[in-house]
C-alpha cells in the first residue's frame, strides 16, 4: 500500500510545478501498486490546487488510477494519535496532514508514503520513533 501525500498530487496536476516530471516518472513506477488517499491529504491538495482545471485533473487522477480512500476503523483514535504527534514536533510547526499520514503509517506498518516533503526523510518519525517508509527516493 502506498499512502499518497499532497505534494505528488499537486505536482501531477500542475505541469508548471517543479516536481511535475519527477511525479510522472514516479507514477509510472508506482501506479501498479495499491494507492491510498487520506481525507486530509485530499483536502490539502484541493486547497493548493486553486484552479478548476487542476481540480479536474485531480479528480481524473483519483478515478483513473483507482486511488482508494483510507477508511480508518477508529477515526477518533487516529485524530488523538495525530494530536500527540503534533505536540511531539511542535517546535517544527508541522501541519495536520503530515501528522495524519504519520499516524496512518504507524497503524499500517507495511505502508509506504509517497511524498516530496523532505521532513519525512529528515525529521518526522512514527510515534514509536521508527522511520516512516518512503515509496520514492
Amino acid at each position: 500500500m502506498i499512502l499518497v501525500d499532497s505534494s505528488p498530487l499537486v505536482a501531477l496536476c500542475d505541469p508548471r510545478d517543479r516536481l511535475h516530471k519527477k511525479a510522472m516518472v514516479d507514477l509510472d513506477r508506482l501506479a501498479r501498486r495499491s494507492l491510498v488517499l487520506c481525507a486530509p491529504v485530499l483536502t490539502e491538495a484541493c486547497f493548493l490546487l486553486e484552479h478548476a482545471v487542476q481540480r479536474m485533473r485531480l479528480e481524473r487522477i483519483v478515478t483513473e488510477l483507482a486511488i482508494r480512500p483510507f477508511l480508518p476503523t477508529d477515526e477518533l483514535a487516529l485524530w488523538l494519535e495525530t494530536f500527540r504527534w503534533l505536540e511531539r514536533y511542535a517546535e517544527h510547526a508541522p501541519d495536520w496532514c503530515d501528522g495524519y499520514l504519520t499516524a496512518v503509517s504507524s497503524l499500517e506498518r507495511k505502508a509506504k508514503v509517497w511524498t516530496y516533503d523532505g521532513a519525512f526523510r529528515t525529521t518526522w518519525r512514527r510515534l514509536d520513533g521508527t522511520r516512516i517508509p518512503l515509496a520514492t527516493r
